[in-house]
This record gives structure tokens, sequence and C-alpha cells, in this order.
């Protein structure tokens, strides 16, 4: 029996085998002109036998070793629902993806099912998951190929292809009960085509024409979609407009609108009603009605998916026939989608973008010399907004005025240095108004154009004003973007992700300067070279605010030669200032650019830590003792460990440590515990709780 058994196994596998090929050819069929994924498995995700147009995303979850396990409770679960209730059952996975898993007719001896789909249902759920990509749990995932095959539908959709599925998998069925398996491949191509999923032309029947090939831009697909609807109903001036932030911007426009488009708001959702704006009476009215604009008629169409309005379609050959309005908004019904996909994709790629910039752009402001700071804040910022022309200009309180501190591209050395006051300039008003200016056409504006000298090569620029906690800081501009493209709110967002780094930045590089002018009046200690207790003092205060006003974390260390006295007696004056030298060369080997160290007193070191907790303190404490124990001193070995050691104190903004007098005192309690534990040690300072003693504690080595 175990032998028949076995050999009835191998014969229904067998079958199988030879039956997948034209499954696959028919899901892959399906799923091509559905654009939707489908997958043929046996039970748990991942693995499938059969595989067409996989949502990236799921992908790269079904290959990682570190994330697979989230996909089983659900694709996983929803195979075991999907066996029981013989039918086809829709879920929403952990991505926030659509799906449904339905039982197929492909005889096999374990049961089979597909699952479909894998489809973003809303914007929202596109960019929920965009977002933990890029700052949350699933950043180890992040790479260029993830969102490679993004995909996006309508919950109609899913229940087509789960329609079609079923006609394919019932065909299948019927003809698996004669154990034949060219009989299942006739039956799944009969079902094929009876379904209605190929044409002669090798179309879906009843599905959009509008396939963008990939790769495509969304400017070229609104070129591509314009010049078809020009064709189709014989017009000349059409524009399509997408819905932003701000209001709708112009992504194609041809006849009249080229040189001038209309601007309008749109209120509510989908089929609440359009508003064209422009000076002249404007109509108000649902999709599809007539409006007046500037006494010629202009009409507009909505492009909507599900209930969110997406943008506009605008035609201004004079009045439609109601049969006309008809065709192009089914035309726009088709459009709708296939734009919100290239759009979203699109604003993807330049977030991703954004990402690798400012990773690049914070490693790389912090490693250079503060004196560097505004030409590399300014490069970095035109490689990303992809501009030829670019100046960084501060405010100066003083004088009222912001002063030219970097620029790049044609007359960049005519323009390093001049001043301009608040009032006469473009970078002023938006300094005063504390709000960005992007600006795609200038002719559209009431803004004067540039002197012709300047030979600017398009009218769009984007002027943004650096703030932070209140304080104007200064206003970056850029123009000239490559390719002539106009500046956007993508654009904006890209310098907003960059915004508290440049302040960061540029506050830095403040200090730098006040460093300079402080060295006049003998700031710096002669012997070590570092920053003496005065500055740091002050320096102290500032950062203090800083923290308190942005609740940004801040450490200060106290440091302390051990044994220090003992040694100078014993070995002279000159072994004690070398000692103090070599000290403080360790101090400087083993901080951050953005680290303050200072010789506060005789052999007493303090160094400030912006930006920075009491963990990552005790890390770097831990580094700067061990570097000093292990460096070369004369007659170190004759200190009582055997080498020249430090101790340290550590103490942090917070609650309990409210004042920078606070802060240096903890420390010094820490460091006065550190001594009393035997020395050459790190102790990070415990606020005391209840009013009861504090106890320094976390003590290293």
């Amino acid at each position: 029996m175990e032998k028949i058994a076995a050999a009835e196994r191998a014969k229904f596998q067998n079958e199988e085998l030879q039956a997948l090929p034209e499954w696959e050819r028919v899901q892959a069929s399906l799923a091509a002109e559905t654009d939707l994924a489908i997958l043929l498995v046996d039970g748990h995700q991942p693995p499938q036998l059969a595989v067409s147009n996989n949502n990236s995303i799921c992908q790269a979850f079904q290959s990682s070793t570190t994330h697979a396990h989230l996909c089983d409770p659900y694709c996983g679960v929803a195979f075991q629902r999907a066996q029981e209730a013989g039918e086809a059952t829709h879920y929403r996975c952990h991505a926030g993806l659509h799906c449904f898993a339905m039982p197929v007719g492909i005889e096999s001896p374990r049961p089979l099912a597909v699952i479909g789909g894998r489809a973003f249902l809303s914007s929202a759920d596109y960019r929920e998951l965009a977002e933990r990509f890029r700052n949350g749990d699933l950043r180890e995932l992040l790479s260029t190929e993830l969102f490679q095959n993004v995909i996006f539908a309508l919950r109609h959709q899913l229940d087509e292809l789960a329609a079609q599925l079923a006609v394919v998998s019932d065909a299948a069925g019927v003809r698996s009960g004669t154990g034949e398996a060219a009989g299942k491949g006739r039956a799944l191509t009969a079902a094929n085509e009876a379904g209605g999923v190929a044409t002669s032309a090798g179309r879906p029947q009843g599905v959009s024409d509008f396939y963008f090939p990939p790769g495509i831009k969304l400017q070229a697909a609104c070129e591509t979609a314009l010049e078809k609807f020009r064709e189709r109903f014989k017009l000349k001036s059409v524009a399509i407009m997408m819905r932003t932030e701000e209001g709708f911007a112009p992504a194609c426009a041809m006849g009249k609108f080229k040189n001038k488009l209309p601007s309008f708001a749109a209120k509510g959702k989908a089929g609440a009603p359009l508003k064209l704006a422009a000076g002249a009476e404007a109509g108000e009215a649902g999709a599809g009605q007539l409006f007046v604009f500037q006494g010629e008629d202009t009409e507009l169409f909505p492009l909507t998916v599900g209930d969110e309005l997406k943008g506009a379609l605008l035609v201004g050959d004079g009045k439609l026939s109601e049969e006309k309005r008809r065709g192009i908004n089914e035309f726009c019904l088709e459009l709708a989608l296939p734009l919100e996909v290239l759009r979203l994709r699109e604003e993807l790629e330049r977030s991703l973008r954004a990402s690798y910039h400012l990773q690049t752009f914070t490693q790389q402001i912090n490693e250079v010399e503060p004196s560097e700071a505004y030409a590399a804040i300014l490069r970095h910022s035109t490689e990303l907004l992809r501009s030829e022309r670019g100046s960084l200009l501060l405010f100066d309180e003083a004088s009222n005025e912001l002063e030219v501190k970097a620029a790049v591209g044609p007359r960049a050395d005519v323009t390093q240095e001049q001043r301009v006051r608040l009032s006469e300039s473009v970078s002023g008003a938006v300094l005063l108004d504390g709000r960005p200016r992007v600006v795609r056409d200038l002719k559209a504006t009431e803004l004067h154009r540039a002197p012709a000298e300047r030979k600017y090569k398009t009218d769009s620029f984007i002027s943004y004003p650096i703030i932070t906690g209140g304080r104007k800081v200064g206003v970056i501009n850029m123009t000239d973007k490559a390719g002539g493209e106009p500046y956007d709110e993508l654009d904006l967002h890209l310098l907003e992700s960059m915004a508290p780094q440049m302040a960061l930045a540029l506050d830095r590089a403040g200090w730098h300067q006040k460093a300079t002018q402080f060295q006049l009046l003998s700031i710096t200690d002669p012997l070590t070279g570092l920053l003496n207790r005065r500055y740091l003092e002050e320096r102290l205060a500032e950062e203090f605010e800083r923290s308190k006003r942005h609740r940004f974390p801040m450490s200060f260390l106290m440091i302390d030669i051990d044994n220090f006295k003992e040694y100078n007696d014993h070995h002279g004056h000159q072994a004690g200032d070398l000692a103090l030298e070599i000290t403080a060369q360790c101090l400087k080997s083993a901080l951050r650019s953005a680290d303050v160290a200072s010789r506060y007193g005789g052999e007493e070191f303090s160094i400030l830590l912006p930006q920075t907790s009491a963990t990552e303190a005790l890390v770097i404490a831990e580094r700067i003792r061990s570097r000093v124990e292990k460096s070369s001193y004369p007659h170190g070995e004759s200190q009582p460990h055997g080498a020249i050691t430090v101790s340290i104190g550590i103490s942090a903004f917070g609650p309990k440590l409210e004042t920078p007098t606070s802060i240096i005192g903890a420390a010094d309690h820490a460091l006065y515990v550190a001594k009393s534990r035997g020395k050459n040690c790190v102790v990070s300072y415990v606020p005391p709780v209840n009013n009861t003693a504090s106890t320094p504690a976390r003590d290293v080595n």
C-alpha cells in the first residue's frame, strides 16, 4: 500500500510540474496586463512556486534574513484562511499592502493558492512605510532596489484580478480530473482567452491605455498623455496641473497655456467644487462644468484617485459639447492613477536621495574645518538640488544686513562678501517673513527680473530662510536648475530636511569666528593650545541655552591628572609642563570637531560635548582615559599606576542640572568621587532623588 501511495504522489507531482509552466504563462500574462503581483504558493511565506511582477518591497522583506518573519503572519495565515473558505480572502499586511489569497484548481499533492495584488490602495499607507524605511524600524532594508517596482491600485482592480484568476482556476480544476497535463494546459489557455485577459492587440479588454514605459519621468508622461489627449479630442490648448501641499503646480502645458496658466485652488475631496482664480470673474462648479477665465472659455476636469483629488486637466478651446465632456472625464479617470503612481515614485526617489545626501552632508560638515563650513554647506545644497548657481547669506544684526558668505556659479567671485539690506532684496523679505519662497516662473510674479548682466539661465529660483530657535541666521538661495526645470515643493522639502544641520554648522562656524576674535584677547592657553576657562564658560552658557530651547542633550567632562603635584615636585616644572602638553594632545585626538576642550586651570581640563548624551559622553571619557594611560610620558613609570593617568567626572544637562554652574559643579563632584575610588577611572554624576545625597555612579575601569 505504501508503494502505491508513493507512486500516486509521484504521479501527482509529475503532473503538477507539467502543469506549472502553462499556469506560470497565464499568471505572468495577468500580472503584466493588470500591473499587479501574482504569486503561486503552497503554504508559509516565503518561498513561492511561481512569482510574477512581485512588489519590490515584498521581495526585499522575503529575501532578508532579519525581516522575512514579518510576512508569514499575514500571507501565511491568509493562505490557510483561503483554503478553509474555499474562496478569495482579502487582507492588509504589516507593510500596508493590500492583497488577497485564493485557492487554485491545479491538481497537487498539497494545497496551492495564489496571492494577488500586493498593492498600496492609498498614498498615506505608502508614505507611512517609506518613513519606516527612512527613519524607523526598517532602516536596515533601505536600498535603491527597494522601490524599483512599487505597486499602486484601486480596490476594484484587486477584485477584478481575483475574478479573472477564479475563471482560470475553475477551468484548470475541471480539466484536472482527467489527470492529463495537456488538458490542463488547454484549459488554462482557454480560460485565459475566455476571461478577456488578452486581445489581439496584446492589451486587456477594458484596461486603461496609459501604460507608460518603465523609468519614464512624470514630466514626459504628462507630455505623452497630453499629446494623445489633443489628438483624440481635436484640441489645442490643454494643461495638466498636479496637486501639491501649497495648491496646484503645472506639470505640462500646451497651446495658449504654455505661456500663461490660470491659478486655482481646490476645496475638500474629489467631487467638491474647484475654483479658478486669476483676476477675472470665475465660476464655481463640479467636475466638467464651464469656467470663464479672462474672457476666454476654460474648462477644468479633476484627476481623482479613489476619493482623493490629485490634479486637474485644463481645456482652453472654448465651450465643449456634453459628449466631449463625458469623453474627457473618462480620459481623466484612466489617466489619474498612472500619473499618481509616477508622482509617488519620483517623490520617493527624491526622498531617498535626500536621505543619502543628508547623511553625507552631516558627516562631511562635521569633518570640515569651521572656516570652510560656509562653502561646504552651499556646495552640498547645490549638488542636492542640482543647482548651477547658489548663494549663502548670513544675517548681521548690528547692521541689519545680509552678508554673502559663499557663492557658486558665474559671478561667484563678484558676489562674495556683498551686503544687501533686508528691505531691498527677495532674500531679505524671505528672512523677515520667516517663510521660504519657491518661484517656478519669475515672469508670472510681481517680482522684478534680475539685471541682464547676471545672465541667469532660468526664471525659477528658491530662497530659504535659515532660522533656529526663533533666531534669524541667514538665507540660502538656489537658481538655474540643471536641465532648465523649475523648482518645486519637493526641492523645498529637501532643503527643509537639511535645515537643522545647516543651522548647527553655521553656529559652529560662527563660534569659530568668535574664537578667532577672542584669541586676540588671549583666551587660548599658551602652553597647551587649548581654549581657556573664559572661552569655555561663555560657550557653555550658549550651548546650555540651545539645549534648553531645543531639548538637545549636552554633556560636560572635568578631567584631572592624577598625582600631578607629586610628579611636578619630583621631576621639575619642565617635565610637568610637558605632561600637560601631552595630555592636551590626547584630548584633541580623542574628540570630535564640534567638541570644545579647554584647560580649566592647573592640571585640570574640561570638555564641552554639545548634542551628546551621558551614555555617549561615558564612551568618549573612557577613550580619553585609556589614551592618556597608554601614552608615553617622561618618568610616567614612576607614577602609582605605572603611567600618567587621569580621573574624569561627567555631568549632563537635565531636569536636575538646569544652570551652567550646576553642570560644572556636578562634573566636579563626580571627579572628586573618581579620585576617592582610586583614581584612573571615569564616574558619571547621578542627580539626587527626593533631596537625598547624590550618588555618582557608572564608573569605568
